[in-house]
C-alpha cells in the first residue's frame, strides 16, 4: 500500500511520484488524500501519467481521496527534478550564474521579484564576516554574499530539505569553497553572539494562511545570534511593516531601499 498526501506544489507531487514509481506493482493499493482546493484534473492526470488509471472518491468536509491503480506496463520515467537555469543580467552580483532547484522550493524555475530587488541592495561585506542567508530557498542570496566577499564565512539556513539541497547544489555550481548548510527552524542551531551579518527574506505565508509569526521567529533568532554591532537585513512587502517590528526589538532600523512594492532594511545590535 501506497498512502500519499497530495502537496500543493505539483512539481513536489510529481517528484515524490516518480520517485517511488519503481517500487509499486500492479498489486500496489495506492491512495492520495488532500483537501479539495488542492486536487485539480492537472493532478488526477500526474498520477495517472506516471502510475496508472485514476479516479477520486466523493468530497467530505472539504477533502477528497484518490484512488490509483498501477500500470506495470507505463513507462517508468526519472524525475525531472532538480532543474537549472541561468540568470539574467538583472540580477545583480549573481547575474550569468546557474541556480539550482528541488522540487517544492519556493519560485522554483525563475528569480522571484522580492529576491531580484534585495540583490541590487545587498551589503558591501568586507573581510572574514560569518554571514547567514536565513530562509535560503535555492540559495541565490547567499551566493551573493560570497561573490561579494569571498574572504566571508557562508551559512545557509532553511526548514525545508530541498531548499537546502538547492542552496547546496546551487553554491557549489558556481563557487570553489566551503560552506555550512543546515536544516533548522531558523536561527535555533545558532549559538548567541556568533555571527556578523543575517540576510532575511521572510516568508508571510504559513500553508494557507498569512501570518508575520515566522518572519518574527527569523528577526528574534537573528538578533540573539548577531554578534554586537551585527547587521540583520531584510527584503520584504512594504504593507507588512517589519520596520515596526525591527525598531521594536532591535531599537533601531533604516531603510535602505524601497519601491512601490518592497522595501529593504537594516536593523543593527547595540
Amino acid at each position: 500500500m501506497l498512502l500519499v498526501r497530495v502537496p500543493k506544489s505539483l512539481a513536489l507531487l510529481e517528484d515524490q511520484l516518480c520517485r517511488l514509481a519503481p517500487a509499486v506493482h500492479a498489486g500496489t493499493v495506492v491512495v492520495g488524500a488532500g483537501m479539495v482546493t488542492e486536487i485539480h484534473t492537472s493532478t488526477l492526470r500526474l498520477f495517472e501519467r506516471v502510475l496508472g488509471p485514476t479516479r477520486t472518491s466523493l468530497a467530505e468536509r472539504k477533502a477528497r481521496l484518490i484512488f490509483c491503480t498501477p500500470d506495470p506496463d507505463l513507462p517508468r520515467e526519472p524525475s525531472p527534478w532538480p532543474k537549472t537555469y541561468t540568470l539574467d543580467a538583472d540580477a545583480g552580483p549573481v547575474s550569468g550564474r546557474v541556480v539550482c532547484d528541488y522540487a517544492g522550493v519556493f519560485c522554483a524555475e525563475r528569480l522571484d521579484i522580492g529576491t531580484r530587488f534585495f540583490l541590487k541592495h545587498l551589503p558591501e561585506l568586507r573581510g572574514p564576516l560569518r554571514v547567514v542567508d536565513l530562509g535560503c530557498g535555492n540559495g541565490v542570496v547567499g551566493l551573493a554574499a560570497a561573490l561579494i566577499d569571498p574572504d566571508a564565512e557562508l551559512i545557509f539556513v532553511d526548514e525545508s530539505y530541498p531548499a537546502v539541497a538547492s542552496a547546496r547544489a546551487t553554491f557549489e555550481a558556481n563557487i570553489t569553497g566551503k560552506a555550512e548548510f543546515h536544516v533548522a527552524d531558523g536561527m535555533s542551531e545558532m549559538s548567541p553572539e556568533s555571527v556578523d551579518v543575517v540576510l532575511n527574506n521572510p516568508p508571510f505565508h504559513s500553508h494557507r494562511a498569512t501570518s508575520d509569526a515566522t518572519a518574527w521567529r527569523m528577526f528574534t533568532g537573528s538578533r540573539r545570534a548577531l554578534r554586537k554591532g551585527g547587521e540583520l537585513w531584510v527584503v520584504g512587502n512594504r504593507h507588512l511593516g517589519y520596520h515596526a517590528k525591527l525598531r521594536r526589538l532591535f531599537g533601531n532600523c533604516q531603510v535602505v531601499a524601497s519601491d512601490p512594492k518592497f522595501v529593504v532594511l537594516r536593523a543593527v545590535k547595540r
